[in-house]
């Protein structure tokens, strides 16, 4: 398959340096742990920091390709799909036991944890390849072990990182929010960069092929890997649509929330538009009186936490974080899925 060179952001979450480090190399490790042969297209997916969140963007031709490999390997070996399923569950007794707390933990339990959640990640990007296959691609294939194991993994993500966010605070408590930034290597050698380099990292950076780079900007890593960003224009409007997740009607002023920095700043009434929430947003969501995000279905979190506050949700927007903007009167209209512009 030929490689694109042109990579489209698809998804946005606030996550923490050591996160995004096992998500993307979980994803594109030159040879995974369940290839015979090392993947080519890399790399195909880069991480941004900047607007106080993280943006993936990946080249389309490398996920694609991954999802024939797995079905003609699983067809060829019927041991593949269980051993995939063997080796999550080794690996997740550990790291399930941490992540469901969503507490701090020390600085051993947290080097071991991210070494683990490092290893599982591997074999569970194959068996969440699987989970979103179409019905007739897996057709024969026996999912049903896997599809139990995956649930097992649902909480994974977003746990795991609030776990990483707690325990990087109070072991390095001086470093506040900053100590987000570190890097998996740093935390396991105790080596603290300068304030000054880490400031550097949280207004912004790039993550891809197992390298950081800090305080540069697109064109940088246009040129250095030899691709391009694929830029959408969002045309001024004043009306969005959206799918809704829990029905209702309200109005309010926008709030955009990208990530944890804004959490303190949502204010009672206000409508939360996020490109995703996760449960660190919680205490914000409980003050809104909706919430409107760019990514996610009706299963997303965004979803359930709108049905378990009885609050008006529309999801699936793609660009209201790029439509609206803080102060904007709206209204959301959840029975319609319309958010509509009062006033700027």
């Amino acid at each position: 398959m030929k490689k694109s060179n042109m990579y489209e952001k698809l998804l946005s979450r606030d996550f923490s340096l050591p996160s995004v480090e096992a998500w993307v190399n979980g994803e594109v490790a030159s040879a995974k742990k369940w290839m015979k042969n090392e993947q080519s297209l890399l790399p195909y997916i880069i991480a941004e920091r900047s607007d106080n969140t993280v943006h993936f963007y990946y080249d389309l031709g490398g996920p694609i390709s991954l999802p024939g490999y797995l079905i003609k390997r699983a067809r060829e070996d019927k041991a593949f799909i269980p051993q995939i399923a063997k080796t999550v569950v080794s690996n997740i007794p550990f790291i399930r036991s941490v992540y469901e707390k969503e507490q701090a933990v020390d600085l051993d339990q947290l080097k071991r944890f991210m070494r683990q959640l490092k290893e599982a990640y591997f074999y569970c990007n194959a068996m969440w390849l699987f989970a979103d296959m179409d019905e007739d691609k897996v057709k024969g294939l026996n999912l049903e072990r896997l599809n139990t194991v995956r649930k097992m993994t649902e909480r994974l993500c977003d746990s795991s990182d609030m776990v990483i966010r707690k325990s990087l605070l109070k072991i390095y408590p001086q470093l506040g929010e900053l100590s987000s930034v570190l890097l998996t290597d740093e935390i396991d050698s105790r080596t603290v960069p300068t304030v000054k380099i880490l400031e550097g990292r949280y207004n912004g950076y790039f993550y891809t092929n197992n390298q950081l780079f800090a305080s540069v900007d697109k064109s940088f890593v246009s040129k250095k890997f030899r691709l391009h960003f694929k830029n959408i224009k969002v045309k001024k409007t004043k009306e969005l649509k959206g799918n809704v997740a829990q029905r209702g009607i309200a109005k309010g002023f926008v709030r955009i929330l990208m990530g944890h920095r804004q959490i303190t700043e949502v204010q009672k009434g206000e409508i939360i538009i996020s490109p995703m929430t996760i449960p660190d947003f919680l205490p914000a969501m409980k003050k809104a009186s909706a919430f409107v995000t760019d990514e996610g279905g009706i299963l997303c979190h965004a979803a359930i936490v709108a049905r378990e506050l009885r609050k008006p949700c529309i999801v699936g927007t793609r660009i209201a974080t790029e439509v609206f903007k803080n102060g904007d009167y709206v209204e959301v209209d959840a029975y319609r899925g319309i958010i509509k512009l009062i006033e700027h």
